[in-house]
């Protein structure tokens, strides 16, 4: 658990182990063929379907019941001043969820990511016509966490890259990152 939803009015406030308000899409993005049109913005680096997620310590893929999208599921932590916050940006057919130089567990801002979340309906051009999910990197420079055993921002349990439906068996998983 985190420390309870993030402030409707600034679903994407510093905070640590939050989750936005359910946010609608305006489109319907296909997630193994199951239609979704709303989700979550969590900002350990996905974003869920159904509930928002505050788990901090990744695991591999799959994880049952939990529908997600994670372009780096490890534990973000925007409560320090010198780092950034999350941000979101919506059209017609896609939304867009930046981790801009965020940094991690527990308050610290000496090394800092940007990765950037993209989800459509498969027609946003700039992803290329059929495709729905795209991930963006910029620097990066921590992968872990201390309360997920990180000293330094490395080590402990990797940061999880990928999708995964929720039902137990359906996911792809690019990679584990430590």
């Amino acid at each position: 658990g985190g420390n309870g939803e993030a402030d409707p009015a600034d679903p994407c406030q510093r905070n640590d182990d939050d989750f936005s308000v359910e946010v609608p899409l305006g489109f319907t993005f296909d997630l193994y063929g199951s239609p979704q049109t709303s989700c979550f913005i969590n900002n350990n680096g996905n974003i869920s379907f159904g509930a928002g997620y505050a788990t901090y310590t990744s695991t591999g893929f799959p994880v049952a019941d939990f529908p997600m999208v994670a372009p780096f599921w490890a534990d973000v932590d925007t409560r320090g001043p010198l780092g950034g916050v999350v941000y979101v940006k919506q059209g017609p057919n896609y939304l867009a969820v930046t981790w801009d130089h965020v940094g991690y567990y527990s308050i610290h801002d000496d090394l800092r990511s940007t990765f950037q979340l993209i989800i459509s309906d498969g027609t946003f051009a700039p992803m290329g016509i059929g495709n729905n999910v795209c991930f963006c990197y910029d620097d990066m420079q921590w992968t872990t966490g201390s309360a997920s055993g990180g000293v330094g921002g490395f080590g402990g349990t990797p940061a999880t890259v990928g999708v995964n439906k929720g039902d137990g068996v359906n996911f792809f998983q690019i990679g584990r990152f430590g």
